[in-house]
């Protein structure tokens, strides 16, 4: 059992549906719990005065989409690698994502938010189940660039 995180870094922002900047897919007999997500405004990019709706949704992934496989970090060097796949920077959204999000939270480009829970009370992600992956979606009032990372323990 190990805690990971996924990251990500000037993320474009679209303005109109949610564009997934992580997600992270459970296979078969593998479970983790997301217990921390953080959005703040990127350092690359020059901070704009831009309003963001993070989302937390689970997604069935009926098509993968087309992103970039990220590096899944561990917090203890001595754990296993992370079972959970991470990707981002997707060209193609995956499909199936649900309407409804467990975790929603606005913030400014200028600042950022973090929603953070005690192990046992964060969204759980089972392979097997329906729902095997959660993707964490973004939308803006306007194009802004922000700055992420999901933080997860596995079973």
């Amino acid at each position: 059992m190990g805690k990971y995180a996924c990251e990500f870094s000037n993320f474009t922002t679209p303005i109109t549906t949610p564009d997934t900047a992580v997600s992270l897919e459970a296979a078969a007999a593998e479970e983790g719990e997301v217990i921390e997500i953080i959005m703040t405004g990127s350092g690359v990019a020059t901070a704009a005065d831009r309003q963001h709706t993070c989302l937390a949704q689970f997604c069935t992934f009926g098509t993968a989409g087309t992103g970039t496989a990220l590096t899944e970090t561990e917090f203890d060097e001595r754990s296993n690698a992370a079972l959970l796949a991470g990707v981002g920077e997707f060209s193609a959204e995956p499909t199936a994502i649900a309407a409804d999000a467990s975790v929603r939270f606005g913030f400014n480009q200028r600042g950022g938010m973090r929603w953070a829970v005690p192990r046992g009370e964060g969204i759980t992600v089972r392979g097997g189940d329906t729902n095997d992956g959660l993707c964490i979606t973004v939308v803006s009032d306007a194009a802004g660039a922000v700055d992420g990372g999901i933080h997860w323990w596995e079973h």
